[in-house]
């Protein structure tokens, strides 16, 4: 059997399209507690209001977990990879910066920052063959190479 890099790199791009997929979607999970637990709302409340002077803090919250577990499950399936990716590198660039620098670093930081970096990955090449985008907008990108 040939070696096809392009094969590999797809395969490689799923793998960690899951992966990050999954912690995005474990990380985010809580943004379905901010509506349901008055605990968590002040929770998120003191945590990005009192500690980290966010305004609107629950709604930053809210946004921020919101992010990371929707995005997540777009990213799982592949689909609007590039706009999830945006949001999920976003907000962990934005995490990186305000609550992760420091002593803490090396431990939440470089969590934080890799998730960054692993979401900008997707941002320029997208999902991949095995990606919904893939299958949904063959016809499209069939279209535009033929001009």
């Amino acid at each position: 059997m040939p070696y096809k890099k392009s094969q590999w790199w797809n395969v490689l791009l799923l793998l960690i399209r899951v992966w990050l997929a999954y912690a995005m979607i474990m990380n985010g999970n809580s943004v379905l507690d901010i509506f349901s637990s008055a605990k968590e709302r002040e929770f998120f409340r003191h945590w990005f209001g009192d500690e980290l002077h966010f305004p609107f803090p629950v709604v930053m919250a809210t946004l921020a977990k919101g992010s990371e577990f929707f995005g997540g499950i777009f990213l799982a399936l592949g689909f609007c990879t590039r706009i999830a990716s945006s949001s999920i590198a976003f907000t962990m660039l934005v995490a990186t910066l305000t609550a992760n620098l420091g002593e803490n670093f090396n431990i939440d930081g470089g969590f934080t920052i890799s998730y960054c970096l692993f979401a900008l990955i997707f941002v320029f090449w997208g999902g991949g063959k095995y990606s919904l985008d893939y299958l949904l907008f063959k016809q499209y990108r069939n279209n535009l190479s033929q001009l």
